[in-house]
């Protein structure tokens, strides 16, 4: 079977390579990046069943090549423009990318003899933020974006169903919660802390500087998500057109998660507001309802917060 995989140097898109290679014995990897591009979350890999393929989102030439080098029977579409923080300074990077870019993605597909199963990764952030009674989070909430990101990922989400609707395009859309391990880049919350907690044991400086430590977020660990990502993939013959959320079990504050963090440490840190790290509009309140994805593939997160912070810690105490 042939696998083509957006975004592979990326948090998800690295640990989704490395379920697969683990998982299956004939699977082939065709793993999109761009010229140039950073590469050490999957520089690890030695597999002939991996193989890059140059690939930019904007360049709709060179997504159409990937599709006919990679002849895909799955495709998962991890690539896009991810920080929220970065999307207000960049937004139109943002939209052309995470919205322009999946549109070249489909068509190419749809241009193509080719019928693949296709992944759609869109955000638990296109619903906003919700009301108290809107509690927990269902699929059909209204859609409230409330940042360049998370509005460039409702096109990417209305396109996944148009091609689905009009093209019968064999696509399920995943909205994921918050998902957390090692890799996952320092522009997130829960990695930066894990990050400065690393940093600050060598250096003596028990400094975590943070931004809003209100928001209430429900944690996936990584691994929970990829598990879910093939799930769909492998599962979701008569799910096509579907969305989904997905998402962990334990919700609680940011601030709630700095705690265990520090926990894990055995240096006095100090918590250090940074109004840096405040963002212009903020999503607050995400807690989700995974009823749906439970109940259609059987799944149900194993990996709790502590595995998270314990994994982040990990991985940033073996880089610094």
């Amino acid at each position: 079977m042939n696998i083509l995989i957006t975004g592979v140097t990326g948090f998800v898109g690295s640990h989704m390579a490395d379920y697969i290679l683990q998982n299956t014995e004939d699977d082939k990897i065709y793993a999109t990046k761009r010229w140039m591009e950073d590469t050490r979350n999957v520089d690890h890999i030695d597999d002939e069943r991996f193989e890059f393929i140059d690939c930019d989102l904007l360049d709709g030439l060179s997504i159409k090549r990937a599709v006919e080098i990679s002849k895909p029977d799955k495709v998962f579409h991890f690539a896009a423009q991810s920080f929220p923080e970065v999307s207000f300074k960049t937004p139109v990077i943002t939209l052309q990318t995470n919205t322009i870019g999946t549109t070249h993605l489909f068509e190419s597909i749809k241009e193509s003899e080719y019928d693949p199963v296709i992944v759609s990764v869109s955000t638990s952030e296109v619903y906003g933020m919700p009301k108290e009674d809107e509690l927990p989070i269902k699929e059909t909430n209204p859609i409230r974006a409330a940042n360049p990101y998370s509005i460039s990922k409702v096109g990417h989400d209305l396109m996944s169903q148009y091609y689905y609707n009009a093209y019968g395009m064999k696509i399920i859309t995943t909205r994921m919660f918050s998902h957390e391990g090692a890799r996952r880049g320092k522009e997130f919350a829960l990695s930066s802390f894990a990050y400065q907690i690393a940093k600050g044991e060598k250096s003596g400086n028990y400094v975590v500087k943070h931004g809003n430590l209100d928001s209430v977020r429900t944690y996936n660990h990584i691994d929970d998500a990829i598990r879910a990502y093939w799930l769909c993939s492998e599962y979701g013959d008569r799910r096509y057109g579907e969305v989904y959320n997905i998402g962990g079990n334990e919700t609680c504050t940011v601030g709630e998660a700095l705690d265990m963090l520090i926990s894990k440490s055995d240096k006095p840190f100090e918590k250090v507001l940074d109004k840096d790290r405040l963002r212009p509009t903020d999503i607050t309140l995400q807690i989700p309802c995974t009823i749906k994805f439970q109940n259609h593939f059987y799944w149900e997160p194993e990996r709790g917060l502590s595995d998270i912070c314990d994994d982040l810690l990990e991985y940033w105490r073996n880089i610094i």
